[in-house]
């Protein structure tokens, strides 16, 4: 039996006769094997075997059929053992700060709020701004509003100065694109300007074969406006960009099986999207749950 091999995260594949690495942008085709070794990258996940001859969804792994094709989809579902908490007063009112197992809480007297954090495990510092308990990272803030019980979560390269926080995010794709975003601290959170920066794209680069890749990639950054430069008129008078945001959601990772193909993770839930160009440009697009 034959399966194609997907993963969100770099790793090596190991078989009977054979290795090799693997990365999110790649396809491995296994054929007539009964067992593969994984050994991921990220130290976080644990080497871990799949028994191909009898094929059941885990925690690791799950398989789907689409037509005649037989997948595999590893998920990127890392571990993390330390747990760290810090206290912060404010004019008496306490929030207890935990970090642990990939997560991140704030509990008060009457509520606890409990979020993904990337950066678990890893060092960090607490301290106030104004009315705001803050949690940093190297490339990781949590902002946590006593005043609304709510968190805002910035990634990327960051910089506090006074009620200023700058952040820079590197999405490290094709087109080395970043976004910047400047929030100013006051009575919330508020957002002064925003901007994506990228390495010039030709319009002969945008109409080749590889314009839905490069549309994932601007749909995963958010960086929409790029991203409708790659729809044929006839779509972008059918759609907007607002359309676009909830025809897609937020994911994690994308996963191309050819270039007018790709599998959407986000969570537990993943998506086979495919693409239709015309004179190069996406003409259609459709989206099914796998």
């Amino acid at each position: 039996m034959k399966f194609l091999l997907k993963s969100p995260y770099p790793c090596l594949v190991k078989t009977n006769d054979a290795e090799c690495e693997l990365g999110q942008n790649d396809l491995l085709e296994i054929e007539d094997e009964k067992t593969v070794f994984i050994y991921p990258q990220n130290s976080n996940i644990i080497p871990f075997y799949i028994n191909l001859s009898a094929p059941k969804d885990c925690e690791r792994y799950s398989f789907f059929s689409r037509g005649e094709k037989k997948y595999v989809i590893l998920e990127n579902e890392p571990k993390f053992e330390t747990k760290s908490k810090e206290k912060l007063n404010f004019s008496g009112k306490n929030v207890e700060i935990c970090v642990e197992n990939g997560k991140i809480s704030f509990e008060t007297q009457n509520r606890k709020i409990q979020c993904a954090c990337e950066s678990a495990g890893k060092d960090f510092s607490c301290f106030k701004i104004q009315n705001f308990a803050c949690v940093q990272f190297e490339n990781e803030l949590f902002v946590f509003s006593m005043k609304e019980n709510k968190v805002f979560h910035f990634v990327g390269e960051i910089e506090i100065d006074g009620n200023q926080i700058s952040v820079t995010k590197k999405f490290f794709d094709s087109d080395s694109r970043e976004k910047k975003s400047v929030f100013q601290i006051k009575e919330d959170i508020e957002l002064e300007s925003e901007e994506f920066v990228s390495k010039a794209t030709s319009q002969a680069e945008k109409t080749h074969d590889l314009a839905p890749f490069k549309f994932m990639e601007s749909i995963k950054a958010k960086d929409y406006a790029f991203a409708t430069s790659f729809l044929s008129e006839k779509l972008k008078n059918q759609i907007d960009i607002s359309q676009i945001q909830q025809f897609f959601g937020n994911f994690s990772a994308f996963l191309p099986i050819s270039t007018t193909e790709f599998i959407i993770i986000c969570g537990k839930n993943k998506n086979f999207v495919q693409f239709s160009l015309h004179d190069c440009l996406i003409d259609d697009i459709s989206i099914d749950a796998l």
